[in-house]
């Protein structure tokens, strides 16, 4: 059981990831605008580079109003110090002077001196006089690190982080506690953040207005205007030209986009035109223009069509000599009036059969690749009219001033030019066909009145042969021989033209019946082995024993005749001419091979035309009827003739005709003359 994908025109795509993770990033991709994807994330790193520059920033001011803090408190120790060395013996005087101290220093909570060597450590003066007597403002731990040394360190008291300092007061049992509210700290660091967070704000204000403009000038706008070129493309509007087109490559790649948009937009609009040109030249063709029409019709919609300034079609004679040039206006400009260097590339373009370019004055001038982007493009293409192996022509097209023509163009040209190739063609060929229905017709009626003198004169010519007229001498028996072989020659021709009119007109019986086809190919060939071997033309055959046809035994004699004696006629001496006959009752192939000089590839179509020549080097004795009255033979037996030909090595033309026993010949069979046994066959 063929399953759905698998089935013709089916279509089996690759597989989607549906799971939940890649659906939500799909959806988010799909439905989140451009500018806040980009935003967003340069936001984000905004943010998170400020908090950290932020934390740092405050850091750094909690570590200077520290030191500030602990520089301070210890000169205000100092100051204790010397104040109760002083007054040691007052008690109150050195009160006052801790109170003096601390007046002018708003972060200092106060200043107490305390006994180290009592228990509990009492105060025994204190910027605040009520302290004087409290005990446990230290603990051992700070007594005893103060008596090695001043310390500082932060505590927490009462809820708020302070600063603390214990000096000892030298040579006495007796040590200095300054204690500084770090409450200014918090408050720095505080307008320190909101300071960052406000320049934070300011500074992604700016981010935002600076990614929307580069968004706005350097993205959307450039998109959207390669969408609008793409919406004038599929509407049939006239194409948008994008101005990155015309630039060189940069390293934005955004811009080189939508530079090779513009470029391959314009390529599009130049092969839709091209498709356009070949489409009215297909047009009148069938329509019968003739020959000069359609060759200025095709220049004309060509310059149009690629924008060139000229464009214009420069013949050649048989020899490839320049004859003439015509312009798509209709005006001809003798061959030997064209500048040298036009004419030299335009010999060089038939010979080689490829387009060449040219800047200038045919400076630079090569051969077109169209595998290579800027390889198309100059101020001059030559592109020859291909189909013929004998030079017809070479279009030419010059660009306008300042500009160059395209590979687009080139390849149009190159359309253009093979499509003329070929409606010339079949110009040529229905000019042929014409000329053999009027021979035809001619041919007929003067070939009907030739019958009755032709068999007088063979009667006559009997007579004298066999004497009943009278003896001959050797001279008049030559004589009269030749007029009888000539007659017998006429006669032939009238007949082959007068079967060709009642083929033509379908009046020519056939009487088929099964025939044993070796024989009848023996037979021929043992009329011609005396002419193949006056040329030195060597003959073979192999011949299947069953290969039975059913076919006008007549006429199938004539066409091996036709085939044979055209194979011999065109195969050089020392050549082959080798006649194969396969198959069985079910049908019979019947092939004559050469190694003669074969058909030209122009003349080809013209293999079956009636008094078509097929090679110009032919001189007499071939009326063109053999091959036609051939076809026009086998079609009417119900089988068909192909051949294929190679010039300078050979042709092989194959003969298909029905059995006996062949579908379409099994009810005539068993109406026709018996059964045939076939027999072996063999030739040398």
């Amino acid at each position: 059981m063929i399953l759905a994908d698998r089935r013709e025109g089916g279509l089996q795509g690759s597989p989607v990831d549906t799971t939940t993770g890649s659906g939500l990033l799909h959806s988010l991709d799909r439905n989140i605008p451009l500018g806040i994807k980009l935003i967003v994330p340069v936001m984000l790193v905004t943010i998170a580079g400020t908090a950290a520059f932020g934390l740092l920033l405050a850091q750094q001011v909690r570590q200077n109003i520290e030191t500030t803090s602990e520089v301070n408190a210890h000169h205000l120790a100092d100051s204790a110090i010397a104040a109760f060395v002083a007054q040691q013996t007052n008690p109150s005087a050195v009160t006052y002077s801790l109170l003096t101290i601390v007046a002018d220093e708003p972060d200092v909570i106060g200043v107490w001196i305390v006994a180290t060597n009592a228990p509990g450590y009492p105060v025994v003066a204190s910027s605040i006089p009520n302290d004087i007597g409290r005990q446990g403002l230290i603990d051992a731990s700070e007594s005893a690190a103060a008596a090695q040394n001043a310390i500082t360190q932060n505590r927490t008291v009462q809820g708020a982080q302070v600063l603390e300092t214990v000096a000892p007061v030298p040579n006495t049992p007796y040590a200095v506690v300054v204690i500084t509210s770090l409450k200014s700290e918090s408050a720095a660091i505080t307008s320190t953040l909101v300071w960052v967070a406000v320049v934070a704000a300011v500074i992604s204000l700016f981010e935002i207005g600076a990614l929307m403009a580069i968004l706005e000038f350097g993205v959307l706008r450039r998109i959207r205007r390669v969408s609008e070129v793409f919406d004038s493309f599929g509407i049939g509007g006239s194409h948008i030209r994008l101005q990155e087109g015309s630039e060189t490559a940069g390293r934005d790649a955004l811009f080189n986009l939508a530079r090779r948009v513009d470029q391959k937009m314009l390529e599009l609009s130049e092969r839709e035109r091209a498709g356009n040109v070949i489409s009215e030249l297909g047009l009148l063709a069938l329509q019968g223009a003739q020959p000069a029409e359609l060759t200025r019709k095709a220049l004309d919609v060509t310059r149009q069509a690629a924008q060139l300034d000229r464009c214009f079609l420069v013949t050649a004679g048989p020899d490839g000599t320049i004859v003439e040039s015509f312009e798509a206006g209709g005006g001809q400009t003798p061959g030997n009036r064209l500048p040298i260097w036009l004419s030299a590339l335009v010999k060089a373009s038939m010979q080689e059969r490829r387009p060449i370019l040219a800047d200038g004055l045919g400076q630079d001038s090569r051969y077109w690749q169209a595998e290579k982007e800027d390889a198309g493009r100059a101020g001059a293409a030559f592109v020859p009219l291909a189909g013929t192996p004998d030079p017809i022509g070479v279009m030419v097209g010059v660009a306008p001033a300042g500009s160059q023509i395209s590979g687009v163009a080139v390849s149009m040209m190159e359309a253009v030019a093979t499509a003329l190739s070929e409606s010339l063609q079949r110009s040529e060929a229905e000019k042929a066909r014409h000329e053999s229905e009027v021979k035809s017709k001619a041919l007929a009626t003067v070939s009907h009145e030739m019958r009755n003198p032709l068999n007088a004169m063979l009667g006559f010519s009997n007579l004298l042969l066999t004497g009943a007229a009278g003896p001959l001498n050797d001279k008049q028996m030559s004589y009269v021989k030749r007029v009888d072989d000539a007659s017998h020659h006429l006669l032939g021709l009238v007949n082959d033209y007068l079967d060709l009119a009642r083929v033509m007109a379908g009046s020519l019986p056939m009487q088929p019946e099964p025939v044993v086809v070796g024989p009848e190919v023996i037979g021929v060939l043992d009329m011609l082995r005396p002419v193949a071997e006056a040329k030195k033309v060597a003959l073979r055959a192999e011949v299947a024993q069953d290969a039975v046809a059913f076919a006008d035994r007549l006429r199938l004699r004539q066409v091996v005749m036709n085939l044979v004696s055209n194979a011999i006629k065109f195969t050089p001496p020392r050549g082959n001419v080798r006649i194969e006959v396969a198959g069985g009752s079910n049908g019979v192939r019947l092939s004559v091979i050469d190694t003669g000089v074969g058909i030209p590839a122009d003349r080809q179509h013209l293999v079956f035309t009636e008094f078509a020549q097929l090679r110009a080097d032919t001189k007499g004795g071939d009326a063109g009827l053999g091959l036609a009255l051939s076809k026009r033979f086998v079609d009417a037996m119900g089988g068909f003739i192909r051949f294929t030909s190679s010039e300078g090595a050979g042709t092989i033309f194959d003969v298909w005709l029905p059995g006996e026993r062949s579908p379409r010949t099994t009810n005539q069979a068993s109406d026709g003359a018996g059964d045939v046994k076939p027999k072996a066959v063999t030739a040398a």
